[in-house]
């Protein structure tokens, strides 16, 4: 058999070409292994490090039998979901194949506040634009959080049982500095629910729709939501530093 530093070296490689090697799943035996054979398993398997985050999403007709890795809605869906649609989510502390790494802290900072893209992973004419609103806790299911976003542009959508990346495009590099939040009240009420998204108690200054100041009752219900009460309806406006 001649060296193998004779033969001449392949420079178009296509997805049909193979080289030997082992297979370890049977008693290590030489066998072919093809370019798309080898390609599909780096791609399926995420083994190659990336600054995208991976997550399968599973279309959960049962809950809370929910998989680590996945991105899934506390809804049975049934059908494809257009991002346009999408307000929030459910997502694993850990992603796929990766499950030994929780990613719980990188869902508060640096991604509140921030804008990402949600791509197919063998797909990526298949995205969206979100901006990261929130993250919290689920409450019956710990090790995954429940995330809001605010869809901005793309004309992708959830299929079940794909693959998607999670990519940061816009960095919030306020983050890093003061926050501030505006919540416009339209229509008048005794109640404003208000999740602001700035992790932290702040301070809270609230004024009518005729721009006079009011002091209503402010409960903070947690670090980035905050209940706002009035003894009678108002509309208006709070800002929270």
């Amino acid at each position: 058999m001649a060296r193998i530093s004779t033969y001449p070296l392949d420079t178009a490689i296509v997805g049909t070409d193979k080289w030997i090697g082992s297979d370890s799943q049977y008693l290590f035996a030489t066998k072919n292994f093809t370019a798309d054979a080898v390609a599909e398993f780096i791609n399926g398997y995420n083994k190659v490090e990336s600054t995208s985050l991976r997550y399968g999403y599973h279309d959960y007709n049962v809950f809370p039998a929910m998989e680590p890795g996945t991105i899934s809605f506390p809804y049975y869906v049934g059908g494809n979901t257009d991002f346009s649609t999408v307000t929030s989510f459910k997502i694993s502390e850990t992603q796929l194949f990766r499950g030994l790494d929780p990613l719980a802290n990188f869902y508060t900072n640096p991604l509140i506040g921030s804008m990402v893209m949600i791509s197919q992973c063998d797909k990526i004419s298949n995205w969206g634009a979100f901006q990261w609103v929130n993250s919290t806790q689920d409450i019956d299911n710990p090790t995954f959080y429940d995330i809001t976003l605010q869809y901005v542009s793309g004309p992708g959508f959830f299929e079940d049982e794909e693959d998607y990346f999670i990519s940061i495009l816009t960095y919030d590099t306020s983050l890093t500095s003061d926050k501030n939040f505006v919540w416009t009240q339209v229509g008048a009420s005794n109640t404003w629910q208000v999740t602001h998204g700035l992790n932290k108690l702040c301070s809270v200054d609230v004024v009518s729709d005729t721009d006079d100041i009011i002091y209503p009752n402010i409960e903070y219900t947690s670090l980035n939501t905050v209940t706002i009460t009035f003894s009678t309806p108002q509309a208006g406006q709070a800002f929270f530093n």
